[in-house]
């Protein structure tokens, strides 16, 4: 299973474009998660990001880097 694949099956995601992931929430809704390799950090559209500047959404995304449970 490729990372795409992955993230699809897994979270109801999507890649949109580089660095960009769309992640499906708990309620339905769509967020977009995206690394800024600038600032070396991820950002999300959704609430709890703009409150806290962290969220489960971001954490899966990273997680799934960090533990490679994906196959190229």
């Amino acid at each position: 299973m490729n990372l795409v694949n992955y993230l699809i099956e897994n979270y109801g995601g999507e890649i949109l474009v580089d660095n960009q992931w769309q992640i499906k929430g708990s309620k339905g809704n769509s967020y977009t998660v995206e690394w800024h390799p600038f600032h070396n950090h991820y950002s999300c559209g959704c609430k709890g990001y703009a409150f806290r500047k962290k969220c489960r959404h971001i954490k899966e995304v990273s997680d799934s880097f960090k533990n490679r449970k994906w196959n190229d």
